[in-house]
Parts: C-alpha cells; structure tokens; sequence
C-alpha cells in the first residue's frame, strides 16, 4: 500500500466503524470488499485495518473508493 499508484486490492483488510455499530464485528475479507462496504456505512467513522497492521483513515477509504474498479 506503500505504492500509491498499484493497489493490491485482494490484501486482506477488516473494515472498523467507530463507535461501534449494529453489525458487530466484521470479518477480515479483502481490501476491494471493505472499500466497497465503507460507501454502505452511514453512522460513524469508518477505519480500515490491512493484513500488515497499517490502518487507513476515512480520508485514504475515499480516496480508493474513487479508484475502485467495477467488478
């Protein structure tokens, strides 16, 4: 994730919504699934925790949700 420009988008990451919501814990899926979660989450702040410990704020999560790809 270090390289900006080519995104691993099947490293596995966990989306977190602080304060906790209704759903609970969420699995550990991939990094393409939890940006595309993130864009569901209404209430709180969303955060997503990569494989290697890195932690992306809200504000990275928008900027790969603009990158993501369909599919």
């Amino acid at each position: 994730m270090s390289d900006r420009t080519r995104i691993d988008w099947s490293t596995p990451a966990q989306l977190v919504v602080w304060p906790g919501d209704a759903a609970g814990e969420r699995p550990t899926t991939t990094l393409r699934e939890a940006v595309a979660e993130s864009a569901r989450i209404k209430a709180g702040v969303v955060w997503i925790v990569l494989a290697d410990g890195h932690i992306l704020r809200p504000g990275r999560i928008a900027e790969l949700r603009a990158a993501l790809p369909p599919g």
